[in-house]
């Protein structure tokens, strides 16, 4: 999801996008509102005026959306629950979390966030409809103001349901896990409702169908869909953190790292380097400075004919600081890094010196081990 997300700005440090599905939602609340709610409510409009209300009106709604996550976000910060990226998308928006809240309070409190601005934005575009109703009344902005408060309420009212990982769900499991201790216990259990809660929506979803009633029926399904995925992702990913919770880059990393010199030519790295140690990619380094790192993808990308022409200067991309660990971090930080930068390699690095390569597939493998010995191989 936030590797296909379109950037948008960036708040309180946090990187705002939108995923491609986004446009999907967005064009057709757009239209829903602006050829059936408004004209409905607002026959004095023309029909492009009420078009261009509809487009206005769902940019707050998903500013909305913003909103509730931005204060899911800023909550979790202060519970040291660090976030990176809020997404737009397609069923609503979503944080990401590098790390599980430490504490059930912190899962709480954070997940209360959510629905408690959603509140507030319902009651904040209330007060602006009382305003133009009463006080000076234009129905061109008390109209809006009304979907905009009651949209906010239904938001905040199903985000409160306990199908984990919305909202209640995850109140659900911070209740479970005060009570008893244990966070993969209560994810599991909370996990299980929000799959059972999915299938149910599913469920409504044909009943809707049966009834001739196309459109709701299928939104139930695909939402119940989501959900089910959802909730179950949640509990593996909570298992791959806690599999990877001991491991660290220097755990897993190729040390014999073998460089290139930048003033080669490209047949000669295939040749002499390539060929010979097998190996997918290469540090370039002029005199001990690291110049970048250079791949199969990367000289695949130069037509044959240019590889006796063409130097690894050429063509090396200049070293970026996400394509660069530390040995001491942990292996969960690796995988985030490689998943969310869409890399295949990290270069690791300590004290200015490279020490060693780690890749995606180091990880997975360390996990397939650890999996087969039942989780922990330290005692």
């Amino acid at each position: 999801m936030y590797r296909s997300s379109i950037k948008l700005f960036t708040i309180f440090d946090i990187e705002v996008g939108i995923n491609y599905s986004w446009f999907i939602i967005f064009g057709l609340v757009t239209l829903t509102l602006g050829t059936d709610f408004f004209p409905n409510r607002l026959p004095e409009l023309s029909g492009w005026s009420n078009l261009f209300l509809g487009m206005v009106t769902a940019i707050l709604f998903f500013c909305s959306v913003l909103f509730h996550e931005l204060s899911h976000s800023l909550v979790g910060r202060q519970h040291g629950v660090p976030i990176q990226k809020i997404s737009l998308f397609v069923f609503g928006g979503v944080a990401q979390m590098s790390k599980e809240p430490e504490t059930p309070r912190a899962e709480l409190l954070m997940a209360l966030a959510g629905p408690l601005s959603s509140f507030f934005l319902a009651l904040f575009f209330g007060g602006i409809w009382a305003i133009f109703t009463f006080l000076v009344p234009l129905r061109i902005i008390t109209v809006p103001m009304w979907y905009l408060a009651l949209i906010n309420v239904a938001l905040a009212i199903f985000n409160l349901m306990p199908g984990f990982p919305l909202d209640g769900g995850r109140v659900f499991r911070a209740i479970l896990w005060f009570f008893t201790g244990d966070l993969k216990k209560s994810t599991r259990i909370a996990s299980s409702l929000g799959q059972v809660f999915g299938f149910a929506l599913i469920f409504f979803g044909f009943l809707s169908l049966f009834r001739d009633n196309w459109v709701n029926g299928l939104w139930l399904i695909v939402l119940g869909w989501f959900l089910q995925q959802a909730a179950s992702g949640s509990y593996e990913q909570l298992v791959l953190r806690e599999s990877l919770d001991d491991v660290y880059v220097r755990d897993i990393m190729t040390t014999q790292v073998v460089s290139v010199s930048p003033f080669i030519f490209l047949d000669e790295l295939v040749n002499d380097w390539f060929m010979r140690y097998r190996c997918g990619r290469f540090p370039v380094v002029d005199n001990e400075r690291i110049r970048g790192v250079i791949t199969i993808h990367d000289v695949k990308e130069i037509p044959r004919e240019q590889w006796s022409t063409t130097r690894v200067v050429d063509i090396v991309k200049p070293l970026d600081t996400k394509e660069v660990i530390s040995s001491r971090e942990g292996a969960l930080e690796a995988l985030r890094r490689i998943s969310m930068e869409e890399l295949s390699h990290l270069l690791v690095m300590d004290e200015q010196k490279v020490t060693g390569i780690v890749t995606k597939s180091d990880i997975l493998r360390i996990m397939r081990i650890k999996a087969a010995f039942g989780g922990r191989l330290r005692p």
